[in-house]
């Protein structure tokens, strides 16, 4: 149970990176945001590591937090490009390619 505690604490710290990210187009009002977005990333991150360090060790704790964080970030821009496919073009907008 700890364990997906830490991955969803870190996921949320991914999400959190992401978003505050210029180049996202998930959520538009982020980059307002994005102050408040980058400082909640620490904390959420070390939830992660005192969740899972609680039940498996510190070292090992790190690990699962951080293999939960990368692996989030990178499935978010893929997610983000998916998503972005299947809204339809705006108005005016010029095909390139």
């Amino acid at each position: 149970m700890m364990s997906w505690i830490c991955i969803c604490l870190a996921g949320l710290a991914a999400l959190s990176l992401y978003l505050a990210s210029p180049h996202q187009t998930l959520w538009r009002a982020a980059p307002a945001r994005a102050g408040l977005l980058r400082w909640l990333t620490p904390p959420l991150l070390a939830g992660a590591v005192a969740s899972a360090a609680q039940a498996y060790g510190a070292w090992c704790g790190v690990c699962i937090a951080l293999s939960g964080f990368m692996l989030l970030l990178v499935a978010l821009p893929y997610l983000d490009a998916a998503w972005r496919g299947r809204r339809p073009p705006k108005k005016g907008a010029r095909h390139v390619g």
